[in-house]
């Protein structure tokens, strides 16, 4: 774990022998790298050391870059469930608003997600924390902002408006560009003003662009705000960090807004958490090397300030206990959990926390139907994955040892690359112990998405600089090489590449698509339709109907029955039968006596729930049962008694 922090204790000889051995090297290495350049290229380059006025106008194109990609194509892909709930608690409503046990119209299914006259705050963190399992930050912030884009807004529709919804997140997302080079300032503070300036700057140009940024700024969720609570923590993380390595106590400025972001990040996603034990497993590596040096390090004044930080962060976290006592066990929080302990019970969590940390950085593409996108599929998982990937990682490995022999570096590298391995450290502990898979899906990894990529931009960093070993780089299985600057060019070029994957809807990380649903019922249907589903009411708070919701909202939005061009026949019919023991209702029975009232022949599609209707009258169709834009299906035909 001597990666995680540098030894560092009472023995003050010691270390000074150690750091002055490291410097020498560390001075040899730069010495060699400066001679290399001219004398006029170093005073150009202190010419061009980064003045307040550059270093903000370079910011701020990277900001307009990271939100113009945001927003590119916002609305093209349809608004998965999980969109939806966000939508509907963000109004001030709840899915109880749905009638239940009964067929209903289009406007009847979507009445959620309608405005409410004279819905407040109050009523988004009432109905959140009756029926959903998340905290209410972001819906209130998210309440706000469509009551703003309502008042502005030319638009005459009572629906919420999806653009609305998601353009929230692309924004933080956007602001989690700045927020990087913070953290990267931070990070590396005892480098000269221009090293500081370029990491940092390479590290917010890998956030502008990072695929996986683009594809959570492009989600009507909290993910892009609990990214900045991130990237805010570790702010403070790093400055203690770096304040106990010189026996120091950390400033009660850092202390307490360590606190407060820390109780505000808790507030917006409670997996933040994990983001909070992930730094305390780090600073307890880090007070463990210490204490083998000096016994009584643990009840010194730096790290009696840290117990602090941590007493008041736990306190603001033990507030919600209650509410979190009150979803376990629901399905929204059992989803994760894996019963069978098989072979893909040990591989998966691996394999998808690699996956994860590529796509920070790259995207192949991964999603199309034909002879061409199925070329695109191969020749890009191809190139990166088998070719660019691990060239990258090589090269990357190789400059990060360099950066660690640099003392002004080294304890940022190594404070930053604890906490990422502490962060994913926990998180194999999760899927191996309990059970729950929180590697699947990849959302979960904004824990300690800012570090892995902290990581990456002070790597990249030698190559930009033109140091000594790092001004070329050879192509893989070429002879051909390219200068540092293009490589680090190259780097950020893949990633905006990946970018451009995400927003135009070719990556399968967007694996729900109601469009692909309502398409295919479409054609499939010579009837009129009725789709249906089934949900489970219990004394547990749940959210009920927001798949078939966001199937109802892509017909709302992009097929309007009442236009020329579609094929319905009339518009859609909705049922949601409900399950509950409590009151002795059975989701069959319920749909049974809602088919009854519908007059016949029509098309029946059920979602996630199958079951035999042929003494009803309906009949499996042709294509049967199967799954279009990940929902799964059931068609039936019904057309006599």
């Amino acid at each position: 774990m001597t990666f995680l922090f540098p030894g560092n204790g009472a023995d003050k000889n010691a270390s000074h022998r150690l750091d002055s051995t490291s410097d020498r090297d560390s001075a040899s290495d730069r010495d060699s790298a400066s001679d290399r350049d001219s004398a006029s290229d170093r005073k150009s380059d202190q010419a061009r050391a980064g003045t307040p006025g550059r270093v903000g106008l370079w910011l701020f194109i990277w900001f307009a870059i990271a939100l113009f990609i945001r927003l590119t194509n916002l609305t093209a892909k349809g608004a998965w469930m999980d969109e939806v709930a966000t939508t509907l608690f963000s109004l001030g409503n709840y899915s109880r608003l749905i009638p239940l046990n009964e067929v209903i119209s289009l406007d009847q299914i979507l009445r959620p997600l309608q405005f409410t006259s004279g819905a407040t705050a109050n009523d988004v963190i009432t109905h959140l924390l009756t029926e959903d399992n998340h905290p209410p930050t972001y819906f209130v912030l998210a309440h706000w902002w469509m009551l703003l884009w309502q008042k502005f807004s030319s638009s005459t529709s009572d629906y919420a408006s999806l653009w609305a919804a998601r353009s929230l997140s692309a924004l933080f997302g956007a602001l989690a560009v700045p927020a990087t080079y913070l953290l990267a300032k931070v990070s590396f503070r005892h480098t000269t003003p221009l090293e500081n300036h370029r990491i940092s700057l390479i590290c917010s140009a890998l956030m502008a662009v990072s695929p996986f940024s683009v594809f959570l700024s492009q989600e009507a969720r909290h993910y892009t705000l609990a990214i900045l609570a991130v990237i805010l923590s570790l702010c403070c993380f790093v400055l203690s960090a770096h304040a106990l390595q010189q026996h120091q106590p950390p400033s009660w400025r850092t202390i307490f807004a360590w606190i407060v972001v820390n109780g505000l990040g808790f507030t917006v996603h409670f997996f933040f958490g994990l983001t909070l034990v992930a730094e305390g497993m780090a600073l307890f590596v880090m007070l463990m090397q210490q204490h083998r040096w000096d016994r009584a390090i643990w009840r010194q004044a730096p790290w009696c300030r840290v117990y602090v930080a941590a007493a008041g962060t736990l306190a603001g976290c033990l507030l919600w206990l209650p509410v979190l006592a009150n979803f376990y066990g629901s399905p929204q929080t059992s989803f994760l959990r894996s019963e069978v302990r098989n072979w893909q019970f040990w591989v998966n969590p691996v394999v998808q926390s690699l996956a994860g940390w590529l796509y920070a950085i790259l995207s192949p593409v991964t999603k199309g139907i034909g002879l061409l996108p199925v070329i695109a599929i191969v020749l890009t998982c191809v190139s990166l994955l088998l070719i660019y990937a691990p060239w990258l990682i090589a090269s990357l490995q190789r400059s990060l040892r360099v950066q660690l022999r640099q003392p002004d570096l080294r304890l940022g590298i190594k404070t930053m690359g604890g906490f990422f391995i502490m962060a994913n450290v926990l998180f194999l502990m999760i899927c191996y112990g309990p059970g729950f898979d929180i590697t699947r899906g990849h959302r979960y990894s904004f824990v300690f998405f800012p570090s892995f990529l902290i990581l990456v931009g002070v790597s990249l960093a030698p190559f930009w600089h033109r140091q000594a070993s790092f001004e070329s780089v050879k192509l893989p299985f070429i002879s051909q090489k390219i200068t540092g600057q293009k490589f680090v060019a190259l780097v950020i070029g893949i990633s905006f590449l990946g970018a451009q994957v995400m927003v135009n809807d070719l990556s399968s990380l967007k694996f729900y698509n109601p469009q692909a649903l309502i398409d295919f019922i479409q054609v499939e249907s010579p009837y009129p339709v009725v789709i249906g589903t089934a949900t489970t009411v219990t004394a547990q708070p749940s959210v009920i109907g927001i798949e078939i919701m966001s199937a109802a909202w892509e017909i709302q939005r992009n097929f309007n029955p009442q236009h020329p061009e579609q094929s319905w026949q009339r518009p859609p019919q909705f049922v949601i039968a409900e399950n509950n023991v409590a009151k002795s209702r059975d989701a069959t029975s319920e749909l049974i006596k809602s088919l009854k009232t519908i007059s016949r022949p029509f098309d029946l599609w059920l979602l996630s729930f199958g079951i035999d209707l042929s003494g009803e009258g309906c009949t499996i169709a042709k294509n049967g049962s199967g799954n279009q834009g990940s929902f799964n299906y059931s068609h039936y035909r019904c057309e006599s008694m």
